[in-house]
């Protein structure tokens, strides 16, 4: 995205511990100074595939009162299922990105990227390539 976008430090949901930028291959994620929480735009790409580049240790975070809301946009993240079934996340409604507990991260790993059966379209592989611009513009 533009270096707008992450310009300022945010807060973690979970605890108010400061989000540090980690690179991984493909894309920067965002790491709880404090709780190890992990936060993923949603451009970013699968979540399993882009929570397993990064390491953490778990930490069980130090709740703190109130609403969680998203370090991006500020709206309410809401309590979900990965992919239905899995492990529980937080996603944001506003900007769609992800917010995955330290202690959760093994679990959404262990999903494993999310496997596509459909033959490729002209529309997808449009849509990789300015999706791969786009992110390069945030490089």
């Amino acid at each position: 995205m533009s270096e707008q976008y992450r310009l300022a430090s945010p807060q973690c949901p979970l605890c108010a511990g400061l989000l540090q930028e980690r690179p991984t291959p493909g894309a920067v994620v965002d790491v709880c100074a404090d709780c190890h929480a992990v936060w993923i735009d949603w451009f970013d790409g699968d979540v399993s595939s882009v929570a397993s580049a990064v390491e953490v240790r778990p930490a069980v975070p130090q709740a703190r009162p109130g609403a969680r809301t998203c370090p991006r946009c500020r709206d309410t993240l809401a309590p979900e299922h990965l992919r239905g079934h899995g492990p529980e996340i937080l996603r944001c409604p506003g900007c769609a990105g992800v917010l995955i507990p330290s202690t959760m991260l093994a679990e959404v790993v262990a999903l494993g990227p999310i496997e596509d059966t459909s033959p490729p379209t002209p529309e997808e592989g449009l849509f990789r390539r300015m999706l791969n611009a786009i992110r390069a513009l945030g490089a």
